[in-house]
Parts: structure tokens; C-alpha cells; sequence
């Protein structure tokens, strides 16, 4: 059965998940949609660009809208439901907004829910035909450990592709579709197996039944057989571990993804991987060993 993209993949795209690159093409006379989108913002008077991921997620649980530049620079949103209106966010919204860099060597996370954070975050038009999202966003995010604040300003996110919610015609996983590795030395055998190519990124992730746990590589999709190394920075082959919800771990050169067969025209990829999950702001490292996908995209 077809699982949803949970949002336990924010994580993900709250790290990364998963190098989506910015392509900027408009609509034109004939109709022609864009293959990318524009989001970009003002942070504290810089522009900031999402010129590495840029990634919106849609499962029942709402919807989450990623973006991260080529420095590590990263603002991240979770709304309660996918719909076009404007949300508040504060300490008390059900709607959150992040900001971190994930590249600094130490690790500082603006967030929506501490101190005197404010902001909305808007949804202007959904284009369920051709899978894009149009909205904008400002907000003053707080730091809990140390009280600083970053402001965000003139944020824009327009023609940037989602992934789930209604209308997805991503083909459904096959019986066969398969995702497991060891954690720690545990089996973790996905329930669930999600597949999704954006901006000509293959993203793959199992997840457990209770969707609490997932596990997820992102790789180019037309990748040929061979070993890559799986780090984050690269933008290209990265590696990911959520152990729960909240809590997000990503291979950080310290991990191998080895394609043993990708058919681009029966779209069947088979391959292997191990890597370190390390923190991205909290939480445990955990070893990935002995991984293993076979499925259809």
C-alpha cells in the first residue's frame, strides 16, 4: 500500500533530506510551467537564497517547506494543513517556523515557539495539476539558548514543486520495494517505502509501521552504478536517520551509497549504504550498517 511523506521527513529537509537545485524558468505564453522555483528572504538584512534544497512536503499531518542555501543556511516551516491562507506563527500556533546553519560549526536554531517569536507564514496559490506551491513568509525567530533573535523579511516561495497530498501521481511502490539496514546493530525493516524524484533528485525513504522512525537517501536520479560518498555538503548523495520525529541525524562524510544497477527505463534501482547519522542541532549518532533498497521510481 502507498504510504504518505510523513512529516518525521521534516527532519530531513530540516537537513537537508534530502539537494533539490534551484532552477528558475517562468510561465511563458504557451503555458509552460517552471521545472524549479524561485525562495529566497531577507535574514537580519542579507539575502539569503535556497540555491541548494529547496522541498515541500504534503502527508495528512499538513505540510512542510524547506529551503536551504549552498553555505548551510536554512529556513524551514511546518504547517497544520495545505491549504492557501495566511498562518500565524508564535509560541502558541500550531504553524512553526526554523531557522539554523547547518555547516556552522557550532550549531545555533532560531525557532517560532520560544520567547517573543512572531510571524506568518502564507500560502498563496496551489497548483494541484503540476505539483506547485506559491506563498510568502516573515517572522522573528528566537534563539531558546541564549534569548538572540534572527529576523526573516520578504520571503518569498513561488512555483516550488511539492511531494504527497492530493493529486500525486508518483507511481505507487511495487510489493517488491524494500528498504532496510541495521541501527546500532538493530534490524530496521521499513513498513513503508516512499519514492519521489524532484528537480531530477531520486529521494527514497522507509519508514517504520508506527511512522515515528525513517530512514532516507537522496541521490541524482539518474545515477550509474558505483560507490559515491554520502555528505551532506556535497548536495548530492546524502544519507539520513530520523529516530523519532524531532530529532534529525545526516551523514556528514562519513558514509558510502553503492548503486549496484539503476534501469532508467524500467526505473528499478538497487544499491547499498552505510554512514554515521550525526546530530544536526540534538540527539545521539547512530551507525547505519548493512543498508539496502531495491525498488521502482
Amino acid at each position: 500500500m502507498k504510504s504518505r511523506l510523513s512529516l518525521s521527513l521534516f527532519a530531513v529537509f530540516a537537513s537537508l533530506l534530502f539537494a533539490c537545485n534551484k532552477e528558475t524558468s517562468k510561465e511563458d505564453g504557451n503555458g509552460a510551467v517552471p521545472v524549479g522555483g524561485d525562495f529566497y528572504a531577507n535574514v537580519d538584512g542579507n539575502q539569503w537564497n535556497a540555491d541548494s534544497v529547496q522541498l515541500i512536503l504534503v502527508s495528512s499531518d499538513g505540510v512542510t517547506i524547506t529551503g536551504t542555501s549552498k553555505t548551510g543556511a536554512q529556513i524551514s516551516m511546518i504547517l497544520p494543513e495545505f491549504k492557501t491562507g495566511t498562518f500565524a506563527v508564535d509560541p502558541q500556533s500550531l504553524a512553526y517556523a526554523m531557522y539554523t546553519n547547518l555547516l556552522s560549526s557550532v550549531v545555533s536554531v532560531y525557532v517560532s515557539n520560544a520567547g517573543t517569536a512572531s510571524g506568518t507564514i502564507t500560502i498563496t496559490s496551489i497548483d494541484t495539476v503540476n505539483h506547485l506551491v506559491n506563498g510568502s513568509f516573515q517572522f522573528t525567530l528566537t534563539n531558546p539558548a541564549d534569548n538572540t533573535t534572527k529576523t526573516v523579511t520578504e520571503g518569498v516561495f513561488a512555483y516550488v514543486p511539492y511531494i504527497g497530498g492530493t493529486g500525486n501521481n508518483n507511481p505507487p511502490p511495487s510489493s517488491s520495494d524494500t528498504i532496510k539496514a541495521k541501527v546500532d546493530g538493530v534490524l530496521f525493516d521499513a513498513a513503508q517505502v516512499e519514492v519521489s524524484i524532484t528537480s531530477g533528485q531520486l529521494l527514497i525513504a522507509g519508514f517504520s509501521a508506527d511512522l515515528q522512525k525513517d530512514i532516507a537517501i537522496l541521490m541524482p536520479a539518474g545515477i550509474t552504478p558505483g560507490s559515491y560518498n554520502m555528505d551532506f555538503a556535497t548536495g548530492l548523495y546524502i544519507g539520513i536517520y530520523n529516530p523519532d520525529p524531532t530529532t534529525t541525524l545526516i551523514s556528514q562524510n562519513d558514509g558510502v551509497l553503492t548503486i549496484i544497477s539503476n534501469n532508467t527505463v524500467t526505473k528499478r534501482i538497487k544499491g547499498t549504504f552505510s554512514f554515521i547519522a550525526s546530530p544536526v542541532s540534538n540527539g545521539t549518532p547512530a551507525t547505519i550498517t548493512e543498508g539496502y533498497f531495491a525498488l521502482n521510481y
